[in-house]
């Protein structure tokens, strides 16, 4: 989820026809269609055909467009254009349509000559460009700036952003595991529905590739990964148990790797009455979210297409589940048993590896992680089918600092960014928030906005 977005840059400007006889402004005209694709470039790959000025030359564009595969095309009128132009291109193509209606001037100066308003003259032409696109039943976004505002450009940078996540969940590969967790409802959603409308195809996985990839794991390499957190993480397990757990750890990682996969959904108990294996694989789950593979227990395929969209726009997520409510401090206690992401702790030290209290399998337990978050701002994200939507339910606020409760789990104080807790508690009920969510730094809902608009989704923010 880690590639840079390609955006087509469709810019366009009706220079000379056999009424407008502004010719001379083409060079003029194409130096400020290139510097636009060296602002885009700061933010993906910039798809640049010509100065657009005929149809020809969209159509020219689209192909071009498509060749490349584009996750977004950014549409720009230099000066008034006829609204066919773009329209050819629109017709032939399938990427998203971001409009930016920008100029390079903040106003018309008193001594303007007709050149500086050609190249500063789009809004002339952008309102036909857009009723096209409401005419011919094509979607489309739009942001008026000026070429140098840095907010600008920022929301030009948000919208790919957008689009990037949507291309590139469409492409995900969700391995499973095992099952979804018996008789838990929010688990029991449609694959094809997640696949049609979100992006990620889902592919069962026989738990048995894992079990029989821990006999291929060589010494060397668990003592490898063993001697490299310990240098790092307080062990608070026995040794035997620790080499088991980091074996079915680089199993794991193995089999995700040779699957070609994304993100895992992993049945962590499926494997407890295995004689190979016998053991929670919390320890391995959690290092597969830090090795930026995001892994949700109870094979939980929705709450892993949030992580999914959460790392797109933030580069790390994690899994959770709201334990105890704490009136005392309007928050809220938020984990799962052994189970996270160690690279969303304060730091390596503060992390203990430590056996499962949960769950005991024919070897024992395994070792899950034990920390606290960092503090600082969060966001919240679940995604839940409803009424056949689906839904997006999105809480910023923030991580507090707490001790870790030694309870063989990682833990966030979270307090919502602003409801008392109660009422932050029955409104993220009633939204339809399944129990588990995915979580990132940052006060994302602006951008999670976006994304939802984009890819059709509905959105609620509690």
């Amino acid at each position: 989820m880690t590639l840079k977005s390609k955006v087509g840059v469709l810019v366009m400007a009706l220079l000379e026809d056999d009424y407008n006889k502004t010719a001379h402004m083409r060079p003029k005209a194409q130096k400020v269609a290139d510097h636009i694709g060296e602002i885009i470039e700061k933010f993906a790959d910039p798809v640049c055909p010509p100065l657009v000025e005929e149809e020809h030359q969209a159509e020219a564009a689209a192909r071009m467009f498509n060749a490349e595969d584009v996750d977004l095309i950014i549409a720009v009128e230099v000066a008034y254009t006829k609204g066919i132009v773009p329209t050819r291109c629109f017709l032939n193509t399938t990427a998203p349509v971001l409009v930016w209606n920008t100029q390079q001037i903040e106003f018309l100066p008193e001594d303007a000559d007709f050149d500086l308003i050609m190249v500063n003259s789009g809004m002339a032409g952008v309102p036909e460009m857009t009723s096209a696109l409401l005419r011919i039943g094509r979607p489309y976004w739009m942001v008026t700036s000026m070429m140098e505002d840095p907010a600008g450009q920022q929301k030009l940078a948000d919208y790919i952003q957008a689009a990037s996540v949507i291309r590139k969940l469409k492409q995900a590969r969700i391995a499973i595991f095992g099952h979804a967790f018996e008789g838990m409802t929010d688990l029991m959603v449609d694959q094809l529905s997640l696949r049609q409308d979100v992006g990620p195809v889902c592919w069962s996985v026989e738990p048995e590739k894992v079990s029989v990839a821990m006999g291929e794991i060589r010494n060397e390499e668990v003592k490898a990964l063993m001697d490299k957190e310990a240098g790092r993480y307080k062990i608070d397990i026995a040794q035997e148990q620790f080499e088991q757990s980091c074996r079915l750890a680089l199993a794991m990682e193995k089999v995700t790797r040779d699957g070609n996969f994304d993100a895992v959904a992993s049945f962590d108990q499926v494997w407890l009455t295995d004689p190979r294996v016998g053991i929670i694989p919390s320890y391995g789950t959690g290092r597969l979210c830090e090795l930026g593979i995001p892994c949700s227990t109870e094979a939980d395929i929705t709450t892993l297409t949030a992580m999914l969209i959460l790392q797109g726009i933030a580069g790390k997520a994690t899994f959770l589940e709201n334990y105890v409510i704490d009136f005392k401090r309007e928050s809220i206690i938020l984990s799962h048993d052994g189970h996270g992401n160690p690279a969303m702790s304060n730091s390596p030290s503060d992390v203990t590896l430590k056996h499962s209290i949960y769950y005991e399998g024919v070897n024992g337990f395994g070792a899950g992680f034990e920390f606290a978050y960092a503090a600082g701002p969060v966001t919240n994200l679940s995604l839940v089918p409803v009424a056949g939507r689906w839904r997006l339910i999105v809480s910023e606020g923030e991580s507090i600092a707490i001790k870790p409760r030694p309870v063989a789990a990682p833990q966030m104080l979270f307090k919502p960014k602003e409801l008392p807790i109660a009422e932050w508690c029955t409104k993220w009920c009633q939204a339809g928030a399944p129990h588990h969510q995915a979580l990132a730094f940052g006060h994302l809902s602006a951008k999670l906005k976006i994304y939802a608009a984009m890819a059709g989704l509905d959105y609620f923010e509690v």
